[in-house]
């Protein structure tokens, strides 16, 4: 963000496998910079089973922020430099166009085949440049007033043109105090044909992007968790190593799995202490169905093959020889 205050526009994106704490990673940044002087812009990718909206995150971020800076100029500023783009959420207009306002005309009428043909390609290179160029004009006017972060989360959901367009404000070279920021599973795009990872080695090639990789949690940071949401607890040492062997340091898997142990009265909270109501060798941690019903999910997309190495696998153990 630093870099972004000077003029360097900085683009980031944070990667890591589901349930690694990419969001929560974000909104504990976005907490420590929202009092600042910063305009913040959040969009959300959504999951489709065929083609996604064009623009969806874009639309949703500028939607909010005109919403969160109401009375700051947002809609003025986009009204400027990207009509097009506030045409698209009318409800954020004051007011609609007047009814004697000049009207885009249309091209006027010809045999001639060819002159069609170049009318229709040119009109077709406009209507999917046309928004690309404006919101990046829109951007860096926002970022003068003040510095701009865009969040941009689930990319590996992404619509092409999301893409396009994040790709275009990366590689411009004109002034910009601009930090966007992109979460995607690594997982989801790590494998086939996927747009997102060659956008990302592209801009890393050229220096114009990076990655945040987020590893998953040490033991040491299983028990600062323990600390820190069971002040004063009296739970035998071994414990956080327990949760930590059985969730491999996964977050989420984590969460779930002390919820679920709370919900069972494994753990409790007594006269203002927390402490386990069994010995820690009869302590059985299971997989929450919340985290099971996530891990079927996953399955079902493998292929046939996929999943009958997995079947195999979990008769034979948690460790066992790739070869056979």
């Amino acid at each position: 963000l630093e870099t972004a205050r000077r003029g360097e526009r900085q683009v980031v994106f944070v990667t890591g496998e589901t349930g690694i704490g990419k969001t929560a990673v974000v909104e504990a940044f976005l907490k420590t910079v929202e009092r600042q002087k910063v305009w913040i812009a959040r969009g959300q990718c959504l999951e489709y089973y065929g083609a996604g909206e064009a623009y969806m995150p874009v639309l949703d971020a500028i939607g909010r922020l005109c919403r969160a800076a109401s009375g700051d100029g947002v809609r003025e500023l986009l009204g400027r430099y990207a009509p097009t783009w506030l045409a698209q959420i009318p409800w954020l207009l004051d007011s609609v166009p007047s009814a004697d306002q000049p009207q885009p005309q249309s091209p006027q009428r010809t045999t001639s085949e060819r002159m069609l043909r170049e009318m229709a390609e040119v009109t077709e290179y406009r209507e999917k440049h046309q928004p690309i160029r404006e919101m990046a004009e829109a951007v860096e006017a926002l970022s003068h007033e003040r510095p701009l972060v865009i969040v941009l989360e689930d990319l590996q959901w992404s619509d092409s043109a999301t893409l396009d367009l994040l790709t275009f404000l990366a590689r411009r070279r004109e002034r910009g105090r601009i930090l966007l920021i992109g979460t995607h599973r690594f997982a989801d795009i790590s494998q086939g044909d996927h747009r997102l990872r060659d956008v990302i080695h592209e801009l890393q090639l050229h220096r114009q992007g990076q990655e945040l990789s987020l590893p998953l949690l040490t033991a040491a940071a299983v028990a600062a968790y323990f600390d820190a949401r069971f002040p004063t607890h009296t739970f035998p040492t071994g414990l956080a190593g327990l949760i930590h062997q059985r969730t491999d340091g996964n977050p989420l898997f984590m969460v779930n799995v002390l919820d679920d142990l709370v919900t069972q009265g494994v753990i409790v909270e007594r006269e203002g202490r927390w402490q386990l109501t069994r010995a820690l060798a009869e302590v059985e941690v299971g997989v929450p169905e919340s985290v099971r019903q996530m891990l079927s999910k996953r399955i079902d997309r493998l292929s046939h093959d996929e999943q009958r190495v997995l079947e195999a696998a979990s008769v034979v153990g948690v460790e066992f020889s790739t070869a056979a």
